[in-house]
């Protein structure tokens, strides 16, 4: 009957997106392999807390997923790094939301959404070439989101922008059957009733807007510098009356998440001999300032 004829196109849906990711994967691998090196990747994002002063420069130190589990995420910021997206302008961390920190490269203050007068899609330049979002939603439950990992933000196609988990969000940000296993079958179903008012058929746009978010590095060195930033204040920490409505462009609501003072990304380069505790020696910095990796695009973009 019908519900066979519907069930069998799914499947067959189903089939050919599992297929297409997968190929998807397979091409994003053998890229990072011949462009960065088969890994593990490391990255540093050096950060300014106040601006203009330099003493206040600090640096963060990701490590990215293995390749086998997140190769296209992997390839995408890599690649924009390599680009430049993360170092020139004025990307920042902008959003502080308790669970996650947000940040987001240049023009994004810019944007009518955080403050600016640029109205529409701010990363076109980032579009033109193929580097503003993933294909797919690519999720392994092997590198889940636990505290510290980052992950693209956005749905159903995440990216520019990526979170640096301030807990453990697997539950929210994972998939819908690893949220399953952890809650349990009837604390899910209470869930899933409220959520999308049952837990069998989920209509066809809320099961794209719970896919789950990219999960692709975890951080290994700035702990107390992720800890610091989260405790900037947001727009929502102000009295009403003195949130700076007056300042909002018109018809547009801020979100109250914003920091007040965002904190300015001064550089993100591919770090390619890291190793642990080198950083606090101030390699890290000496290597940033002297052009990072032969894969790095930096300032001079």
């Amino acid at each position: 009957g019908e519900i066979e004829v519907r069930a069998r196109r799914e499947d067959w849906w189903e089939d050919m997106k599992r297929e297409m990711e997968g190929r998807i994967g397979t091409l994003s691998q053998i890229a990072v392999v011949e462009r960065f090196g088969r890994g593990p990747h490391h990255v540093a994002m050096t950060v300014l807390l106040e601006e203009g002063n330099p003493s206040s420069q600090l640096t963060l130190i990701f490590e990215l997923a293995p390749i086998e589990l997140a190769p296209h995420s992997v390839h995408l910021f890599l690649s924009q790094i390599a680009e430049g997206y993360w170092s020139r302008g004025t990307p920042a961390i902008v959003l502080n939301a308790e669970h996650v920190l947000q940040a987001c490269p240049h023009p994004c203050l810019d944007s009518v959404d955080l403050g600016g007068r640029t109205p529409g899609y701010p990363y076109e330049d980032m579009r033109a070439a193929g580097l503003d979002v993933v294909s797919f939603q690519e999720y392994s439950p092997a590198f889940p989101h636990e505290k510290y990992t980052i992950g693209f933000a956005g749905r159903p196609h995440s990216g520019p922008e990526f979170y640096i988990n301030l807990l453990d969000n697997t539950l929210d940000h994972g998939t819908l059957e690893e949220r399953k296993r952890r809650m349990g079958q009837a604390e899910y179903d209470a869930w899933a009733k409220e959520a999308f008012g049952g837990v069998e058929e989920v209509d066809v746009g809320e099961k794209d807007m719970m896919e789950p978010y990219p999960c692709f590095g975890k951080l290994v060195e700035g702990f107390d510098v992720v800890d610091e930033i989260a405790q900037g204040l947001t727009r929502a920490s102000l009295p009403k009356d003195d949130s700076g409505d007056e300042d909002d462009v018109e018809g547009v609501d801020l979100d109250e998440n914003m920091l007040l003072r965002p904190v300015k990304i001064a550089s993100v380069t591919i770090l390619e001999n890291y190793s642990p505790g080198a950083k606090s020696a101030g390699v890290g910095e000496k290597k940033e300032k002297e052009g990072g990796s032969k894969t790095t695009t930096t300032e001079e973009l």
